[in-house]
């Protein structure tokens, strides 16, 4: 089976700069897939995803969509890509469904041929109403479900999403959700998902290409690298709430491979020795007169797999 993104040895390097945007990257993206691409600012999820979309080429290395070089002249591959960009342009001074128009022409879709599907996904998210007003008077979160109407237009077979939830409500993220696990049932589309919403990767994807530097650091399934990765989670509560000041500072004496943060009520640790260093550091929290409540210990997260891989002081 062909793959939806084959990259074999991917190399990126822009003009003038010491480094590699992107390095070395090899992965296999099937079709049908939901995919999850993670790494902190700066570690080229952006370049890659411009390649893929054939914005820019390659420096050395193979990349191909369906077979096909993206950057290929007769725009095969770009044809068969959907993208909703973090900061997709709008004309304001237009109607959002002019916006839709042009946006299908610039596609070589025929208005009269996807209008059904145009008034399908107005109704799903709720914009039916909103298409004859100006651009500019649509709130940010109604622009960004448009962008991602524009990006379905034409049912692609590949869809790049960066940050498609970004701007929309708790009820906008779910309907985003929704509408694109329907769409993979229904029509195979194959997804890959950029977002700073660690848990959204975390619910939604398959796997997770985790990179960091331009390299891939991981490709697996969000729970195994959760487990492979995420250290042990406890929730220390004190017997009284005031200790919880005191019960912190004890906690962050652990060492660098622990994380400490307040809770409401209760000390958060994190990190890989936490089953191993707690028991010392809650004697030496007694022996202070500080009074532990509970002691529980929690499922580690994609979140707290990536601070393991990428390191804690970037923002993912």
């Amino acid at each position: 089976m062909t793959a939806a993104v084959h990259a074999d040895g991917l190399v990126k390097r822009y003009s003038g700069m010491t480094q590699d945007a992107v390095s070395d990257l090899s992965f296999d993206i099937e079709p049908g897939a939901v995919i999850g691409l993670l790494g902190p600012n700066g570690a080229g999820k952006t370049t890659l995803t411009k390649m893929i979309c054939g914005a820019t080429v390659p420096t050395r290395g193979t990349l191909e969509v369906f077979g096909v070089d993206p950057a290929e002249p007769t725009g095969a591959a770009k044809r068969r890509i959907g993208a909703v960009h973090q900061n997709g342009p709008f004309d304001m001074m237009l109607p959002a469904l002019d916006n839709l128009r042009i946006t299908a022409a610039f596609k070589g879709l025929r208005w009269r041929d996807i209008r059904r599907q145009v008034d399908d996904l107005l109704a799903a998210f709720g914009l039916a109403g909103k298409t004859g007003q100006l651009a500019f008077t649509l709130s940010g979160g109604e622009r960004r479900r448009f962008q991602v109407i524009r990006a379905l237009l034409g049912d692609p077979p590949l869809l790049l999403l960066d940050e498609p939830s970004a701007g929309l409500d708790v009820s906008g993220r779910h309907q985003v959700w929704s509408l694109l696990h329907d769409l993979r049932r229904r029509q195979g589309t194959t997804i890959l998902w950029t977002s700073h919403y660690v848990e959204e990767l975390e619910r939604n994807c398959r796997r997770v290409l985790v990179i960091n530097h331009g390299r891939l650091v991981e490709f697996a399934a969000p729970r195994e690298l959760a487990e492979r990765f995420g250290g042990q989670v406890a929730l220390v509560r004190p017997d009284r709430p005031r200790d919880t000041g005191e019960l912190l500072a004890v906690l962050g004496r652990g060492g660098p491979q622990l994380r400490v943060s307040v809770g409401e009520g209760h000390v958060e640790v994190k990190g890989q020795g936490t089953r191993a260093c707690l028991p010392a550091l809650l004697t030496r929290a007694e022996a202070l007169g500080i009074g532990i409540g509970a002691v529980e210990y929690r499922t580690p997260s994609l979140e707290d797999a990536f601070l393991t891989l990428v390191g804690a002081g970037h923002d993912g």
